[in-house]
């Protein structure tokens, strides 16, 4: 059981990692003045856009955050090993989720710079 809290942790720094490796490169790839969409309609037109710095921090710190809760409430329950079993899917669904998510967004938001120019070669 104490073995699955750790496999789920380490899922969860894997899938930060992810993120955060992502949005390093992507800063790299961008001015300090650039405004990121941080949400994208269905035709691809940016509807609400952030400062870089805003934008590539938030959603690592939100899943890091979302990690945080499930960490303390994995670490707080007494449960046995089909409960020990079902946290762990959880946790490392939610981890794949969120790093996918993030990536799928970065990608169509460094696809929108690029055809706005906005991005360093």
């Amino acid at each position: 059981m104490t073995l699955l809290i750790y496999v789920g942790d380490a899922l969860w720094i894997v899938a930060l990692a992810i993120m955060a490796a992502a949005s390093r490169e992507a800063w790299k790839r961008m001015d300090a003045d650039t405004r990121v969409p941080m949400v994208l309609r269905r035709d691809g037109s940016p509807a609400f856009r952030a400062m870089r710095d805003v934008a590539l921090a938030a959603p690592p710190a939100v899943a890091f955050a979302v990690s945080l809760f499930l960490v303390a409430g994995v670490r707080n329950l007494a449960m046995d090993a089909d409960e020990a079993l079902i946290l762990f899917g959880v946790r490392a669904t939610l981890a794949a989720l969120f790093a996918l998510a993030h990536l799928r967004w970065l990608k169509a938001a460094m696809a929108q710079l690029e055809a706005e120019g906005a991005l360093k070669s």
